[in-house]
């Protein structure tokens, strides 16, 4: 089980090459704690964008989101058990914020046989198990 998910985990570039360790999830004395952290004002997030083929027989849905903070994990999560595929932008959320989501992401996304690509900084494509992402390069 946990070898197919460290497969998964190398497709992303995490952990490349066999001798390569995942690095543990920092512990509570690493992250500093957030009412001593100062940052501006989150924009309030737009309305996640639908796209679909607009084929009767096909039923596939894009979802691109920018949570502004983790207390929007479980909708995220809520359209990825629906079978969309998501394109999410972390560009809002510190250090500590965006690996706990794709911690959480990586979950839900490994328990749907689907898969999560980093495409850009700070942005990610998680598609279901039936959706392919191709790289040109």
């Amino acid at each position: 089980m946990f070898e197919d998910f460290k497969k998964k985990l190398r497709k992303m570039g995490i952990g490349a090459d066999e001798g390569t360790d995942i690095p543990a999830f920092p512990t509570y004395e690493e992250v500093t704690p957030m009412n001593n952290v100062i940052k501006e004002e989150p924009k309030k997030p737009a309305a996640p964008i639908v796209a679909n083929t607009g084929d009767a027989d096909s039923n596939i849905e894009l979802k691109v989101v920018r949570p502004a903070s983790f207390e929007e994990v479980s909708e995220i999560a809520d359209y990825l058990i629906e079978g969309c595929t998501v394109v999410l932008n972390l560009e809002l959320l510190d250090g500590a914020q965006t690996l706990r989501m794709l911690d959480f992401l990586n979950g839900v996304t490994y328990s749907n046989d689907g898969e999560i690509k980093n495409v850009a900084k700070s942005t990610y494509i998680i598609t279901p198990h039936n959706v392919d992402v191709s790289d040109d390069n």
